[in-house]
């Protein structure tokens, strides 16, 4: 079975179709990116998925459960499918110690001593345990990040949604945060990124999926959908690298 599959999904904002029957499912240990132009439903996709947005039509399996369906803790699938949004949302009137630890303590109920706990070995893992004690306006934009996938971390989750994780950081912060998820990666940890940094989306990634206008233009493993794009990836490709 796997981890999650996402059938036949819709969404629509004021009349206007967003995401038009999009269907794939991710493995256990897989990474799977989403590109597409501005505007062709990356982020509404894991809006839906985390269940921020509430598709009009189709089916969300988490371990084949529907998430979508009556009764569902929205919370609890939230800790299990976490997301790194762009602009951080780090609380400012906050230490990192303590951004990492609110979540712990509210959603899963873990005592204080268990939550610091696993926060400084998070923080450890992103290279920021001496900045524990620091608050966020402290910090650069690529500290920022590597403190929201830590705080993610902290929940234990199966699955990792980024936003966009790296679209608000001056270039020189880029691979600071890159060099963290190629380390996630490759301790197996489950990922969805959308992204416009396109090599660094091949060298994470095991799939690909391209939307195009709302709709699915080519999924498929990412060596394959590189070395053979559909025309319409092909030209998005072209005006990526230009």
């Amino acid at each position: 079975m796997s981890i999650l599959e996402v059938k036949n999904l819709k969404k629509s904002f004021d009349g206007e179709s967003v995401l038009k029957d999009i269907s794939f499912t991710l493995e256990k240990g897989e990474c799977l990116v989403i590109l597409g132009n501005s505007g062709s439903g990356k982020s509404t996709c894991l809006r839906c998925i985390n269940l921020l947005e509430r598709p009009d039509e189709g089916e969300i399996l988490f371990r084949g459960e529907n998430v979508l369906g009556r009764g569902v803790d929205e919370n609890k699938v939230r800790s299990r499918i976490n997301m790194v949004f762009q602009s951080f949302n780090l609380f400012a009137n906050m230490n990192v110690l303590d951004n990492c630890m609110i979540a712990q303590r509210k959603v899963l109920h873990r005592s204080k001593e268990e939550a610091k706990a696993i926060a400084l070995n998070n923080l450890s893992k992103v290279g920021l345990l001496d900045k524990a004690d620091a608050f966020p306006s402290s910090l650069s934009g690529g500290q920022k990040q590597r403190v929201a996938i830590a705080r993610s971390l902290c929940m234990d989750p199966e699955i990792l949604l980024f936003d966009e994780p790296t679209s608000a950081l001056d270039p020189m912060m880029v691979n600071e945060v890159c060099n963290v998820m190629v380390k996630l990666r490759e301790e197996g940890v489950t990922m969805i990124l959308v992204t416009h940094q396109i090599e660094f989306a091949k060298k994470i990634s095991s799939k690909t999926l391209f939307l195009y206008s709302g709709e699915v233009d080519c999924l498929g493993k990412t060596s394959e959908v590189f070395t053979s794009p559909s025309p319409k990836f092909a030209e998005f490709l072209a005006v990526e690298d230009a």
